[in-house]
Parts: C-alpha cells; structure tokens; sequence
C-alpha cells in the first residue's frame, strides 16, 4: 500500500479539526496503515509528512493542523511538535506548563479556523 501524501493527512487532520476533534499517534497510524510508531520519530513517514504540513500552515499564516495529533501519555504533541513551533514561528517553550498552555491555544486556533 502507497503511503499517503501530505495532502491526503492534511485534509484528514483538518476535518478533525472542523469537528473540534484530536487523535492520538497511533490512532492516525493505524487509520493511514502507516508502520509502527516504534524506533526514532525521525525516521517514520509521519515526520516528514507533519514538516510539510507544517511549513505550508506556517507560509498560509493558519494554525498547525498537527496540533490535533497527540499522545497517549501526556495528552498533547510530542516533542517534534513543539520544535517545528520554535522553528518556523518563533514560539519557545521551556518547560511543560508553557507546552500546555501553547499547545491548548494552538489546538484552540485550529479549532476556530475556517478550514
């Protein structure tokens, strides 16, 4: 089975958004028939797909539509989330309250946007 394009996982996580919705890692793997999430995030079709949606949210001036993906354990992106935040719109966070408190705003503004 082909790997689905960025834009077949934008459109999904957008929908998720539009209906105020998350999902975790593994739900949206096992959704896309995507391989495990175990071993290095570098390395899984799922990383390179979010930096391409996240660099095309960053140039259309919208919310990450990442943001909608979280993980099991700590109920909000994992680390690659937060990095992609640093680097491509300049938000830092430093410790695990302001990942909450930027990661809800962001899930927020993705919730609201006219997708």
């Amino acid at each position: 089975m082909p790997l689905p394009t960025p834009q077949q996982i934008g459109q999904y996580l957008e929908q998720l958004a539009k209906n105020k919705k998350t999902i975790f890692y593994s739900d949206l793997v096992a959704h896309f028939s995507l391989p495990s999430l175990k071993g290095a995030w570098s390395s899984h079709p799922l990383s390179e797909i979010f930096e391409t949606l996240d660099q095309q949210d960053t140039i259309q001036n919208r919310p990450f539509r990442t943001s909608v993906v979280i993980t099991k354990e700590g109920n909000m992106p994992g680390n690659g989330f937060f990095e992609a935040l640093f680097r491509l719109k300049n938000i830092r966070t430093t410790n695990d309250l302001q990942r909450m408190s930027v990661f809800t705003a962001e899930l927020n503004n993705a919730f609201s946007h006219p997708w």
